[in-house]
C-alpha cells in the first residue's frame, strides 16, 4: 500500500506541475515570444505588437480526436472544446488560440491563424513528435468544416500551427528549432499559377535539460534562452520573476502560486527522481511504479494518462514483469 501511495503521490505531483506549466505557457506574453520566433506572419513585429493579435487562449481541455468537433457548447470564440471518435479515445491540446494575421494588404490580411502549443517532456516517446504534430494540424483543419467554411469553400480554411516545446533534449539536439510544412514542386511541365497550400506548419523547439545546458552543441537563440530560464532553470521564484522582467521584458505574476509550484516541482527534479525511483529504496524506478499501479488494478491507459509514461513502456513492463494476483 505504501508503494501505491508513493506512485499516486508522484502522479499527483506531476499533474500539479503540468497544470502550472500550461497555465504559465498560456500567458500571452510567453505566446507572443513563441510566435515571433516561429510564425512567419509575426517575424517582423515586436513582442509588444504581437500581443494585441492574440486571442485569449484555452488550456488543457481541448481534445484532438474527431467526432464532436462542432458541438456549440464546446467553443471558445470558435475553437473546439470536445471531439472524440469511437475506439480511438480522446486526447487534448495543451494550449490553443486564434491569432489575427497582421494586415499587409495581401489576400490573407483578414484571415486568422489557429495555433496549438504543446509542452513535451520526452522527445522520444516511442514515435516521432513531428508526426503527432501533423496529426494535430490535420484535426485543426478538419474541425473547421461547417464552422469556418461550408460546402466546398476550402479557400476559407484558416492556416494552423502546431508548436512543440520539447524539454530534456540531448546535447546534440538542444537549442535547435525545426519547421515542417508543405512545399510546391512541379514534377512535369511549366506551372506558374499561384495556389494556396501553405496552410499547416509543425514547429519543434528543442530545449536542454539542466544537466545538458552547458554541454549543448548549439548556441541558444533568444527564444531558447527565455524558455530555458522560464521553464527549466532552477532559479528561485522571486529571482526568476526579476530575471524575466529585466532580461526579456516579461512581466509575470505568481498568480495562485503557479510559478512557485512550477519551480518547486520542476521537471528536472521530477524526472531525475522518477528515473532513479521515487522515494528511497525504489530500485527500478519506472518499472516499479508501473508494476505497483498494475497490481492495484490501474489500466495501462490510465497509467499513461496519470503519469505520462508511453503506452509501449507500460505494456513492456506488463509483459516482462510478474504481476502479483493478491
Amino acid at each position: 500500500m505504501n508503494n501505491l501511495i508513493t506512485a499516486v503521490t508522484a502522479a499527483s505531483q506531476r499533474a500539479e506541475y503540468d497544470a502550472a506549466v500550461k497555465a504559465i505557457l498560456a500567458e500571452k506574453q510567453v505566446l507572443a515570444w513563441i510566435l515571433k520566433w516561429t510564425a512567419e506572419e509575426f517575424n517582423n513585429l515586436s513582442v509588444e505588437e504581437i500581443l494585441r493579435y492574440i486571442e485569449t487562449p484555452s488550456v488543457s481541455d481541448i481534445p484532438v480526436n474527431p467526432g464532436q468537433t462542432n458541438s456549440e457548447n464546446g467553443f471558445i470564440t470558435g475553437l473546439p472544446q470536445e471531439c472524440s471518435i469511437i475506439n480511438e479515445g480522446v486526447c487534448y491540446y495543451d494550449i490553443k488560440f486564434f491569432a489575427s494575421i497582421p494586415c499587409t494588404g495581401s489576400i490573407d490580411s483578414n484571415r486568422l491563424i489557429i495555433v496549438d502549443v504543446e509542452a513535451q517532456k520526452d522527445y522520444h516517446p516511442g514515435y516521432d513528435i513531428v508526426t503527432r504534430g501533423i496529426f494535430y494540424c490535420g484535426r485543426m483543419l478538419s474541425e473547421q468544416a461547417g464552422r469556418n467554411f461550408k460546402n466546398s469553400d476550402y479557400d476559407s480554411l484558416n492556416k494552423v500551427y502546431s508548436i512543440w516545446l520539447c524539454f530534456n533534449c540531448t546535447a546534440d539536439l538542444a537549442n535547435t528549432t525545426s519547421r515542417y510544412r508543405m512545399v510546391h514542386e512541379t514534377l512535369y511541365g511549366d506551372f506558374y499559377e499561384k495556389v494556396r497550400y501553405d496552410i499547416l506548419q509543425v514547429i519543434i523547439i528543442r530545449l536542454p535539460s539542466r544537466n545538458n545546458h552547458d554541454k549543448a552543441l548549439n548556441k541558444p537563440s533568444q527564444l531558447h534562452e527565455m524558455l530555458y530560464d522560464l521553464f527549466v532553470s532552477g532559479i528561485p521564484t522571486d529571482e526568476k520573476i526579476i530575471l524575466l522582467r529585466d532580461k526579456y521584458g516579461l512581466i509575470l505574476q505568481n498568480d495562485e502560486g503557479r510559478l512557485s509550484a512550477m519551480c518547486n516541482l520542476s521537471e528536472g527534479i521530477y524526472e531525475e527522481g522518477f528515473k532513479q525511483g521515487v522515494e528511497r529504496g525504489v530500485e527500478k524506478g519506472t518499472a516499479f511504479i508501473i508494476n505497483n499501479m498494475l497490481n492495484n488494478g490501474i489500466s495501462p491507459e490510465k497509467i499513461n494518462e496519470l503519469i505520462g509514461i508511453p503506452i509501449e513502456t507500460i505494456l513492456n513492463v506488463q509483459a516482462t514483469t510478474k504481476i502479483d494476483s493478491h
